[in-house]
Protein backbone atom coordinates (compact mmCIF):
# COMPACT_ATOMS: atom_id res chain seq x y z
CA UNK A 1 0.00 0.00 0.00
CA UNK A 2 2.43 2.37 1.08
CA UNK A 3 4.72 1.96 -2.56
CA UNK A 4 1.65 2.19 -4.31
CA UNK A 5 1.18 5.84 -2.42
CA UNK A 6 4.59 7.04 -3.32
CA UNK A 7 4.66 5.54 -7.06
CA UNK A 8 1.02 7.74 -7.36
CA UNK A 9 2.88 10.59 -5.74
CA UNK A 10 5.08 10.34 -8.29
CA UNK A 11 3.02 11.15 -11.29
CA UNK A 12 3.49 14.79 -11.26
CA UNK A 13 7.52 15.03 -10.58
CA UNK A 14 7.80 14.79 -14.65
CA UNK A 15 6.34 15.95 -17.79
CA UNK A 16 4.83 13.08 -19.79
CA UNK A 17 7.13 11.67 -22.23
CA UNK A 18 6.64 13.46 -26.10
CA UNK A 19 4.64 10.48 -28.05
CA UNK A 20 7.26 8.83 -30.71
CA UNK A 21 8.15 10.09 -33.69
CA UNK A 22 8.25 13.42 -32.46
CA UNK A 23 10.82 16.15 -33.29
CA UNK A 24 11.45 19.49 -31.02
CA UNK A 25 11.14 22.59 -32.17
CA UNK A 26 10.96 26.56 -31.31
CA UNK A 27 10.99 29.95 -32.76
CA UNK A 28 14.17 33.23 -32.33
CA UNK A 29 13.24 36.49 -32.32
CA UNK A 30 9.16 35.65 -32.51
CA UNK A 31 6.58 37.64 -30.04
CA UNK A 32 3.78 35.83 -31.33
CA UNK A 33 3.74 32.88 -33.49
CA UNK A 34 2.51 29.36 -33.98
CA UNK A 35 3.92 25.91 -34.66
CA UNK A 36 1.92 23.12 -36.18
CA UNK A 37 -0.90 23.99 -33.50
CA UNK A 38 1.01 25.24 -30.63
CA UNK A 39 1.11 28.98 -29.93
CA UNK A 40 4.27 29.64 -29.01
CA UNK A 41 6.29 33.23 -28.22
CA UNK A 42 9.90 34.82 -27.76
CA UNK A 43 11.05 37.90 -26.40
CA UNK A 44 12.93 40.20 -28.82
CA UNK A 45 16.40 38.45 -29.79
CA UNK A 46 15.47 35.22 -27.80
CA UNK A 47 14.63 31.56 -28.18
CA UNK A 48 11.31 30.09 -26.97
CA UNK A 49 10.93 26.85 -25.76
CA UNK A 50 11.07 23.68 -27.95
CA UNK A 51 7.33 22.49 -28.68
CA UNK A 52 6.79 18.93 -29.76
CA UNK A 53 6.04 18.53 -33.28
CA UNK A 54 5.33 15.34 -35.22
CA UNK A 55 8.07 14.59 -37.75
CA UNK A 56 6.66 15.44 -41.08
CA UNK A 57 5.59 18.61 -42.88
CA UNK A 58 3.68 21.16 -40.45
CA UNK A 59 2.87 24.78 -40.83
CA UNK A 60 4.80 27.39 -39.12
CA UNK A 61 3.24 31.27 -38.47
CA UNK A 62 5.89 34.07 -36.95
CA UNK A 63 4.08 37.43 -37.54
CA UNK A 64 2.40 37.85 -40.78
CA UNK A 65 5.09 35.04 -42.46
CA UNK A 66 3.77 31.51 -42.73
CA UNK A 67 4.97 28.38 -44.51
CA UNK A 68 5.18 24.29 -44.44
CA UNK A 69 8.21 22.70 -42.69
CA UNK A 70 9.61 19.60 -42.55
CA UNK A 71 11.52 18.08 -39.37
CA UNK A 72 13.00 14.88 -38.61
CA UNK A 73 12.24 12.37 -35.46
CA UNK A 74 14.63 13.56 -32.59
CA UNK A 75 16.29 15.93 -34.07
CA UNK A 76 15.56 19.65 -32.84
CA UNK A 77 15.48 22.45 -34.73
CA UNK A 78 14.91 26.32 -34.65
CA UNK A 79 12.17 28.59 -36.96
CA UNK A 80 13.67 32.24 -38.01
CA UNK A 81 11.22 34.71 -40.15
CA UNK A 82 14.34 36.09 -42.80
CA UNK A 83 12.25 38.38 -44.93
CA UNK A 84 8.61 36.62 -46.43
CA UNK A 85 10.43 33.01 -45.67
CA UNK A 86 10.61 30.99 -42.91
CA UNK A 87 14.49 29.67 -42.46
CA UNK A 88 14.26 25.98 -40.52
CA UNK A 89 17.95 26.23 -38.61
CA UNK A 90 19.09 22.30 -37.67
CA UNK A 91 20.43 22.85 -33.89
CA UNK A 92 22.97 20.35 -32.55
CA UNK A 93 22.30 18.16 -29.46
CA UNK A 94 23.65 18.60 -26.00
CA UNK A 95 25.31 14.94 -26.02
CA UNK A 96 28.34 15.24 -23.46
CA UNK A 97 26.52 15.81 -20.39
CA UNK A 98 29.54 16.90 -18.80
CA UNK A 99 29.71 20.12 -21.23
CA UNK A 100 27.59 23.59 -21.49
CA UNK A 101 26.46 23.92 -24.93
CA UNK A 102 26.65 27.36 -26.69
CA UNK A 103 24.39 27.93 -29.92
CA UNK A 104 25.02 31.72 -31.37
CA UNK A 105 22.26 32.47 -34.08
CA UNK A 106 23.33 35.38 -36.41
CA UNK A 107 20.02 37.58 -37.34
CA UNK A 108 22.02 40.18 -37.59
CA UNK A 109 23.33 42.17 -41.49
CA UNK A 110 26.94 41.19 -40.27
CA UNK A 111 28.66 39.16 -42.43
CA UNK A 112 30.68 37.44 -39.80
CA UNK A 113 30.29 36.47 -36.75
CA UNK A 114 32.67 35.33 -34.40
CA UNK A 115 31.59 34.42 -30.69
CA UNK A 116 34.60 34.93 -28.15
CA UNK A 117 35.25 35.83 -24.20
CA UNK A 118 34.30 39.21 -24.18
CA UNK A 119 38.07 40.48 -24.25
CA UNK A 120 38.45 38.91 -27.57
CA UNK A 121 40.94 36.55 -26.60
CA UNK A 122 39.34 33.60 -27.08
CA UNK A 123 37.50 32.27 -29.90
CA UNK A 124 34.53 30.12 -29.08
CA UNK A 125 32.51 29.90 -32.63
CA UNK A 126 33.99 31.44 -35.64
CA UNK A 127 32.64 32.33 -39.30
CA UNK A 128 28.31 32.34 -38.38
CA UNK A 129 27.22 33.82 -41.41
CA UNK A 130 23.69 35.73 -41.44
CA UNK A 131 21.06 33.46 -40.97
CA UNK A 132 23.24 30.71 -39.55
CA UNK A 133 24.36 29.12 -36.31
CA UNK A 134 27.41 27.60 -34.68
CA UNK A 135 27.88 25.76 -31.73
CA UNK A 136 30.53 24.25 -29.56
CA UNK A 137 30.89 22.07 -25.95
CA UNK A 138 32.09 23.95 -22.86
CA UNK A 139 33.41 23.56 -19.66
CA UNK A 140 30.83 24.54 -17.13
CA UNK A 141 32.16 28.00 -15.78
CA UNK A 142 31.01 31.64 -15.27
CA UNK A 143 32.38 34.14 -18.13
CA UNK A 144 32.19 37.35 -20.39
CA UNK A 145 31.20 36.50 -23.89
CA UNK A 146 30.62 38.93 -26.97
CA UNK A 147 30.04 38.75 -30.29
CA UNK A 148 32.39 40.41 -32.56
CA UNK A 149 32.32 40.88 -36.22
CA UNK A 150 36.57 41.14 -36.72
CA UNK A 151 37.42 43.22 -34.10
CA UNK A 152 34.40 45.24 -33.40
CA UNK A 153 32.12 43.95 -30.66
CA UNK A 154 28.43 44.04 -31.57
CA UNK A 155 26.93 42.44 -28.11
CA UNK A 156 28.35 41.28 -24.62
CA UNK A 157 27.01 39.58 -21.93
CA UNK A 158 28.82 39.71 -18.31
CA UNK A 159 28.65 36.88 -16.14
CA UNK A 160 27.34 34.00 -17.45
CA UNK A 161 26.84 31.23 -15.40
CA UNK A 162 27.67 27.91 -17.95
CA UNK A 163 26.29 24.72 -16.45
CA UNK A 164 27.34 21.31 -17.46
CA UNK A 165 24.58 19.55 -18.97
CA UNK A 166 23.00 22.65 -20.45
CA UNK A 167 22.25 24.07 -23.34
CA UNK A 168 22.25 28.43 -24.09
CA UNK A 169 20.91 29.76 -27.20
CA UNK A 170 22.67 33.29 -28.22
CA UNK A 171 20.71 34.98 -30.41
CA UNK A 172 22.46 37.71 -32.24
CA UNK A 173 20.51 40.58 -34.06
CA UNK A 174 21.26 44.27 -35.15
CA UNK A 175 20.30 45.32 -31.68
CA UNK A 176 22.40 43.58 -29.32
CA UNK A 177 22.96 39.46 -27.94
CA UNK A 178 20.46 37.73 -26.06
CA UNK A 179 20.97 34.44 -24.38
CA UNK A 180 18.30 32.39 -23.10
CA UNK A 181 18.96 28.68 -21.66
CA UNK A 182 16.78 25.85 -23.45
CA UNK A 183 13.91 23.84 -22.36
CA UNK A 184 11.48 21.82 -23.73
CA UNK A 185 7.79 21.60 -22.81
CA UNK A 186 6.29 18.40 -23.92
CA UNK A 187 2.64 19.35 -23.75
Amino acid sequence: MALSSFAFAQDGLYDAAPPANSAFVRVLNAPAATLGDKAVTADKAAASVYVVVPQGDFTAKIGSVSGKLKVEAGKFYSVVADGAKLNLLTDPSAENRAKALLVIYNLSKAASVDLKTADGKTAVVSGVKPGESGSRAVNGITVDLAAFSGSKPLGTLKGVKLERGSAYALVLTDSGLTLTTSSTKTK
